[in-house]
């Protein structure tokens, strides 16, 4: 298989730690991000005192800038970045900082930065220190989130160290149980939050902290413990929502019609769905899959198995509320139905790759409908793509989610994560998923309460 997929190359909206890059085993590399930058300049602001290094060995509170840095120079799709435009991000993001923590002023501050262009940022920093005792570290991690959130694409983000796993592989909000999205009125992705770029709930995962409290996909975030997501970061959002998955956390939203309501949630381990099958009717198999983590290949196998035994003229696959996960399980369960051949392509700056399917899947003759909705995202994306391009699979349902970029993460010496878009997609025909998601064949609005009976007796007739 090509080298992403070895390296299990992940589709999240939003997270597994992983090693440095030299474990992805791909090829694409990039000259050291630090060269433009002074190995050392001495400098003051009032009566601080402050000294701008490289990213040789830096301090512990500037290891994240560093590192997240030259990663994303390494890496991202669209690399190279402009150093000005992410110094510019966090020299903003310092200036906007408050905290009621503080420290000491040290008798010299050392900043450790990647480039040049972040030198008024030390000057900005040293200046905090020097007018309050600022706390270095909260100040620069804001500084690094902010670069990440609004710095660069949607898909791309950084996880503090204390929030490290708060999103699940396939994009869910640990802790809750959730699906999140800010989309703009023309469905582009937001990486901050705004009033024309609101923050909502795609779907609640059924049987797990936030469907329980009582939350409803088409829900709008507007506060999480008190504060306004109004003008915050999507990821920063989305993580302080997780916390470490335990204690609680108080959400606010408005749900259609302008109420407003409060939920006091109480965090825990999530619980996820596995595969299912069932024969409605005769003739007609149904197969829902929850997600594309590495487990689903070979429960769609035993699933495929069994519903073998019934001869099913007609498949209904079911990836409504499926956020994805691995690109090999998408390929996998892809090559199930599809004999041989073209299930995806992925583009990078260096590098092009074909994912062709395995010969010998078990349900490559039958009819295919393909249900999907606005939580169909990534892999499971791929999928729906893949059948239809291939299978002249029927897609009924609602807009998919949009997600077309391929991401790996990278877990960082400071314990935090990164994760960086390092590729897009698209299906074997060359359609993206981007800008509003993959169209239906067939629109279909499909309430979350109705029977497998009542779906597939509505896909049917969609499909006629």
């Amino acid at each position: 298989m090509a080298a992403m997929r070895k390296a299990l190359t992940l589709l999240v909206i939003i997270v597994v730690a992983c090693g440095q890059a030299a474990e992805t085993g791909s090829s694409t590399t990039a000259a050291p991000a630090t060269a433009a930058t002074p190995a050392s300049t001495d400098t003051t602001v009032n009566s601080q005192a402050y000294e701008i290094q490289d990213c040789t060995a830096p301090p512990v509170t500037f290891s994240a800038m560093c590192q997240v840095y030259e990663l994303v120079q390494q890496w991202h799709v669209d690399r190279p970045w402009s150093s000005s435009d992410l110094a510019d991000v966090a020299l903003r993001s310092l200036q906007e900082f408050t905290s009621t923590e503080t420290e000491p002023r040290p008798r010299v501050l050392l900043c450790a930065v990647p480039h040049e262009d972040f030198a008024d940022f030390c000057a900005e920093l040293a200046q905090m220190v020097n007018d309050g005792e600022i706390a270095v570290g909260p100040a620069v991690e804001a500084a690094v989130t902010a670069m990440t959130d609004l710095g660069l694409d949607p898909f791309s983000y950084y996880v503090p160290p204390d929030r490290a796993g708060s999103f699940r592989a396939n994009g869910l909000v640990g802790g809750v149980g959730l699906l999140l999205d800010a989309t703009d009125a023309v469905g582009s992705k937001c990486a901050r939050i705004t009033a024309t770029c609101p923050l909502q709930i795609v779907f609640v995962l059924d049987d797990n902290p936030g469907a329980d409290a009582g939350l409803q996909a088409g829900d709008f975030v507007v506060e999480i413990d008190g504060e306004p997501v109004d003008g915050q970061g999507f990821t920063s959002t989305a993580t302080s929502m997780a916390g470490d998955e335990t204690g609680t956390v108080e959400i606010v939203v408005e749900r259609e019609g302008g109420e407003r309501l409060t939920f006091t949630i109480e965090r825990s381990e999530l619980t996820v769905p596995t595969v299912s099958m069932d024969v409605p009717r005769p003739g007609v198999g149904y197969l829902r899959i929850p997600d594309f983590e590495d487990d689903i290949p070979g429960l769609v196998e035993e699933a495929l198995i069994s519903l073998s035994e019934f001869k099913p003229r007609t498949i209904v696959i079911d990836l409504r509320d499926n956020p994805g996960g691995f690109v090999d399980a998408s390929v996998d369960v892809a090559s199930e139905f599809i004999s041989g051949g073209l299930v995806l392509e992925s583009f990078a700056p260096d590098e092009r790759l074909e994912y062709t399917a395995t010969e010998g899947g078990l349900a490559t003759r039958e009819r295919l409908i393909v249900l999907v909705n606005r939580g169909t995202a990534s892999a499971a994306e791929i999928v729906a793509g893949a059948l239809r391009d291939r299978r002249d699979a029927l897609l009924v349902g609602t807009n998919t989610f949009g997600k077309d970029a391929v991401q790996i993460p990278f877990s960082l010496r400071n314990g935090g994560e990164l994760y960086v878009a390092v590729a897009r997609w698209a299906t074997p025909n060359g359609l993206t998923a981007g800008n509003g998601g993959l169209t239906p064949d067939r629109e279909l609005e499909l309430a979350s309460d109705m029977s497998i009976e009542e779906v597939v007796q509505a896909a049917l007739d969609a499909a006629s």
